[in-house]
């Protein structure tokens, strides 16, 4: 008598393995090991460049130069703005530092416990982003403002400061100034709670990029030209996710047969299986019983519209 192949085991409602096997049992556990897992390797990345001091100030002057090139060198006159409004520059200082880090782990855990299809799309879009600054970071040095001649370090002359005065110390890497995370990722943040929600009041999360913005500016941390490369890095981001989409539909990369395949073409093949041993349709739980040839189970089937499966931000 032969058995019939299934797609996976039914746990007891409730039981330790049916926990562990859910959304807060070890898939959680697994996010958190990538997040976690991914930070480290973003701080220990950006510690690389950060003694090429000396690269790093001839980069900022080309930056400097650039700006003026376009008629856009207009942090130092944002600044000076600023500095005659304290109250301003203290909230700003504060906003860099509890918006940032804090914000990016309330947004992946809200959709991960709230809005589980939107979770995994974000979560590679940020690491993407991430990962394409870190690669940027290594090639292209960059001193801040606050640096540089004509500038006030804001963060050291009202606080928090959270960078040492010598730029060699300490766990930050104060020379990878582009693109700017801190706006990369607000942008991501304001995206996600956009797409995510259907309420009117969704568009507010756009107050966040803008105030990251100033604060980057204002405290002399960043140049706007960090900022706009962080934004093409989004964008960009966002258009070759959609266009793989679009191109791999709901297929799977199978590592043991390295191809593409199907979640259908396996429940096909299953199904297959369980015919030919000779077992009756009620004893296959969770597999489709239409009939099928070996052949026709192995054949990729045309990819869907992402939107069939696939949620968030990224989908087209």
């Amino acid at each position: 008598m032969g058995t019939a192949v299934q797609s996976g085991g039914r746990d007891v409602p409730g039981s330790f393995a049916s926990w562990w096997r859910g959304r807060y049992g070890r898939k959680l556990l697994v996010e958190i090991a990538i997040v976690a897992g991914l930070l480290i390797l973003y701080r220990s990345i950006r510690m690389f460049t950060r003694s090429d001091l000396r690269t790093a100030f001839a980069n900022a002057r080309e930056v400097i130069s650039f700006e003026s090139w376009l008629g856009l060198p207009f942090e130092d006159n944002l600044q000076q703005f600023l500095l005659d409004h304290p109250t301003i520059i203290k909230f700003l200082n504060h906003y860099y530092i509890w918006f940032h880090f804090p914000s990016a782990i309330a947004l992946l855990l809200w959709l991960y416990l709230r809005h589980e299809h939107e979770y995994r799309p974000v979560r590679n879009l940020m690491a993407f982003v991430t990962f394409a600054a870190l690669v940027i970071h290594l090639v292209f040095p960059l001193a801040p403002p606050r640096m540089m001649a004509g500038f006030v370090d804001t963060m050291r002359q009202w606080g928090p400061n959270i960078y040492p005065p010598n730029a060699l110390d300490g766990a930050a890497n104060q020379i990878a100034a582009m693109p700017s995370l801190h706006f990369g990722w607000a942008v991501i943040e304001a995206i996600a709670v956009i797409t995510v929600l259907n309420s009117r009041w969704r568009y507010v999360i756009i107050v966040h990029p803008v105030l990251m913005a100033l604060a980057i500016i204002g405290t002399a941390n960043h140049w706007w030209a960090d900022a706009a490369v962080a934004g093409v890095l989004v964008v960009g981001a966002i258009g070759v996710y959609r266009l793989a989409r679009a191109w791999i539909g709901d297929r799977r990369w199978s590592w043991t047969k390295f191809r593409f395949q199907t979640s259908a073409g396996i429940e096909q093949l299953e199904a297959h299986a369980n015919e030919s041993s000779g077992e009756p349709d009620d004893a296959v739980a969770d597999v489709s019983s239409d009939e099928t040839t070996v052949d026709d189970a192995l054949v990729v089937a045309a990819p869907r519209h992402p939107d069939d499966d696939e949620h968030g931000p990224l989908a087209s």
